[in-house]
């Protein structure tokens, strides 16, 4: 967990140990999703990837405020003008929702599931 931990604070430049317990917590949620999922006691390391990404999101996510329901705002009006437009690098709630990320990743998180007997 800690070496996850220290990718997800390299990639966001947190230089602190602020957020630490946040970010171990959103790691806990995917790797025991995933796991579960899988019907393994251990994390797949080729899966870590993966949970990175849903830390990484969720930080942003919660960071912002995203997550107080506040909303991404897609369009602007002034004076009988209206401007929309769409942020293709936004995280949508989607994103940090734990079990879409776990159905859009689904093919990938099968990969390693055990059968069992």
């Amino acid at each position: 967990m800690e070496n996850m931990l220290k990718k997800v604070k390299e990639r966001l430049d947190i230089l602190d140990n602020f957020q630490d317990v946040k970010i171990i917590g959103y790691l806990e949620d995917i790797t025991n999703k995933i796991k579960s999922i899988c019907n393994r006691d251990d994390f797949p390391e080729k899966l870590e990837y993966l949970a990175i990404k849903y830390a990484m999101n969720c930080t942003i996510f919660y960071k912002k405020g995203y997550g107080e329901e506040k909303q991404v705002v897609s369009s602007v009006k002034d004076r009988e003008q209206t401007v929309s437009f769409k942020d293709v690098g936004a995280i949508t709630a989607d994103d940090v929702d734990v079990n879409k990320f776990i159905e859009k990743n689904m093919c990938e998180i099968s990969r390693y599931a055990y059968m069992g007997w």
